[in-house]
């Protein structure tokens, strides 16, 4: 009875999915062996559906294209939720597959049902109950669904899809080649590769002055309209009410203080693209560590001595053709801490690529100025900024729009500004590696510094990732950083890391103790399927967040707040079969780090910290000295 959903499975495989995770269930039978039976899915069996969720979350993120999820019926397909929302907000395609009971089991009291339809409203792309097929499109109409699923998931707004699957008894289908091959006929989608079209290479000639983008208007469609007050720094009244891109491209280039915020949520592929841009521009870019804009690069690194930057800074010449500098600004979370900076630093134009970047303080210094334009790059119509300062949203993707409106700046004195300040903030934020106790920050540096290359870390939220802002500098890792800042939930942090793990690289999560204690069944799926994952555990025993945050030292801190747990990880490793080391000295991380890329399987390492000395160690980083003379 239930043979169709073999062409459903089919047409999946026909699209390209090739990873499929379940969790075990009688209703999801049929789907379960059907994807297991077709032959060209790798499949991952998770028990807990919320850490399935959350797998095929990082199996999404590291293989970079849908991944089917299969649940039975009633809660199991309740707990997907946290790992649909970070899926929808940090644009991630899933395909749901939830099983069902058929209609004439609904609302009579039936074991294990509950009303699935559009269980999870608005945080999906696309929704569709599949019914079941008339005789005449008993292949067909299923097909047409996977079609339409693949579509939405990997539309210009990536994200989850649901499809609700009411299923008959008997369960078990008839597992013949001839119900995977019925109805299939020729589809395929494609998308204009703007990477290729775009590329760093193919872009030599478009930057030597405005008249290169005189044909974008049909590319780009901009209409805005200017805030006419009065800036100091430019007249624009030419340009109000516009819809051609010349226009707008005449418009960026009369700013002399462009600022980039590069935040999560950036292709790595754009990353070049972006570094161009910026070069061209004369421009800073803030770039959040998820970005991945800090990465290593064609320009080189940043001077680390403060008297080699200071004389430098005497021959801007110097400067541009030995790319001793670079327009990546990575320690800006520390020295920013002083406001007395933020009217020094202000621009005359904020770009943002990306989400929003994950420093308070940067969100705070752009709420406060007036009169800048902000020009906010998304290739959908949604807003990514909080600050309420977006005053143009450019409808583009990254490459599009860093090709389109590229601009020569001849002027390097609004980027020196900030060069100084990166140079004096990676002298003061890399004395962490000499802390004599485990500390955060001296982790970060040493993880940096010793990771093979080409390696991937999930970055956990909470402290960790605020921690990486400090201390993850630009210039000194090939590593791509990954995050679920979509939601920035502590959800699922193992499982995302595991899926991750899949694609065969060496892959790295740090996390503080909350976020790893939230995913502990995720450990399991490891072992099942062989999966090689490294764990820095910062164990702080609680939420360190907190210490810096309004409740501290509010009445009931430790128990509502701080929350300790008191728990022996140890004993986690010996259940779950990982490798286990807790070090006790900051001095035994490197040589453990080096042991442990020989080994397979997971291997917990685990740093006890203290909360209130790292509270304290990271005032002690942002006292960033600053010569505001010579800043000016």
């Amino acid at each position: 009875m239930n043979e169709y959903i073999a062409a459903l499975v089919d047409e999946f495989a026909q699209l390209g999915i090739t990873y499929a995770v379940f969790s075990p269930g009688s209703r999801s039978t049929t789907m379960a062996m059907l994807f297991r039976e077709h032959g060209a899915f790798e499949t991952y069996m998770n028990i807990d559906e919320r850490s399935a969720g959350f797998m095929a979350l990082g199996i999404a993120k590291a293989h970079r294209k849908p991944v089917i999820l299969v649940c039975t019926s009633g809660s199991a397909v309740a707990h997907y939720m946290p790992a649909v929302l970070e899926a929808q907000y940090s644009g991630v395609p899933l395909i749901i597959l939830s099983a069902d009971r058929p209609h004439t089991l609904q609302h009579v009291g039936a074991p294990q049902t509950v009303d699935q339809q559009k269980i999870f409203g608005t945080a999906v792309n696309y929704y569709e109950e599949l019914a079941v097929p008339q005789e005449n499109h008993y292949y067909t109409y299923p097909r047409q669904v996977a079609r339409k699923a693949y579509m939405k998931a990997m539309d210009i707004k990536k994200g989850p899809v649901h499809i609700n699957v009411p299923l008959f008894e008997p369960l078990v289908p008839e597992l013949d080649r001839k119900h995977f091959e019925a109805g299939r006929s020729p589809y395929k989608v494609f998308k204009p590769n703007y990477g290729d079209v775009f590329s760093y290479q193919n872009r030599s000639n478009n930057t030597s002055n405005t008249s290169n983008t005189s044909n974008a208007s049909d590319v780009s469609d901009v209409s805005y309209t200017k805030n006419t007050t009065d800036n100091s720094a430019n007249n624009t009244n030419n340009f109000n009410n516009t819809n051609n891109a010349n226009n707008f491209n005449l418009l960026l280039a009369q700013y002399k203080r462009v600022l980039i915020l590069a935040g999560p949520q950036i292709n790595v592929d754009e990353v070049e693209s972006i570094h161009s841009f910026a070069e061209n521009l004369q421009a800073p870019i803030l770039a959040d560590p998820l970005s991945n804009v800090r990465r290593c690069h064609k320009t080189g690194a940043i001077v680390a001595n403060h008297d080699v930057a200071s004389n430098l800074n005497n021959d801007t010449d110097m400067i541009q053709k030995k790319h001793f500098f670079d327009v990546v600004i990575s320690t800006y979370d520390a020295f920013l801490a002083d406001k007395d900076l933020w009217p020094v630093l202000k621009p005359d134009c904020v770009i943002q690529f990306g989400q929003i970047v994950v420093s308070k303080r940067v969100q705070q210094m752009v709420a406060s100025w007036d009169k800048v334009e902000y020009i906010e790059v998304n290739p959908t119509m949604d807003s990514m900024n909080p600050t309420g300062k977006t005053t143009i949203h450019m409808q583009a993707s990254i490459d599009m729009f860093t090709h389109l409106y590229a601009v020569k700046n001849e002027s390097n004195a609004y980027l020196n500004r900030w060069q100084s300040l990166e140079v004096a903030g990676k002298a003061q934020l890399s004395t962490a590696i000499e802390e004599p106790s485990c500390f955060e920050g001296r982790t970060i540096r040493e993880l940096q510094q010793h990771i093979p290359d080409n390696s991937q870390v999930l970055v956990a939220n909470s402290m960790t990732i605020r921690d990486f802002d400090y201390f993850w500098f630009s210039d000194e890792s090939d590593a791509v950083l990954y995050g679920n800042r979509g939601v920035n939930g502590i959800d699922g942090t193992v499982s995302t890391a595991l899926g991750l793990a899949t694609n065969g690289q060496s892959t790295y999560l740090v996390t503080g103790d909350l976020s790893f204690f939230h995913d502990l069944n995720g450990l399991a799926v490891a072992k099942t399927h062989n999966l090689n994952l490294t764990i820095i555990l910062h164990n702080n025993d609680g939420g360190g967040i907190f210490e810096y945050l309004p409740q501290k030292g509010t009445k009931h801190f430790d128990y509502l707040f701080s929350t300790s747990q008191g728990l022996d990880y140890s004993g986690v490793a010996k259940l779950y079969g990982c490798g286990y080391t807790k070090i006790s000295s900051p001095d035994e991380l490197v040589p453990v780090l080096a042991k442990v890329s020989e080994e397979s399987g997971v291997h917990i390492i685990e740093i006890p910290t203290d909360r209130e000395y790292s509270r304290q160690l990271h005032r002690k980083y942002t006292k960033v000295s600053v010569d505001m003379e010579a800043l000016l």
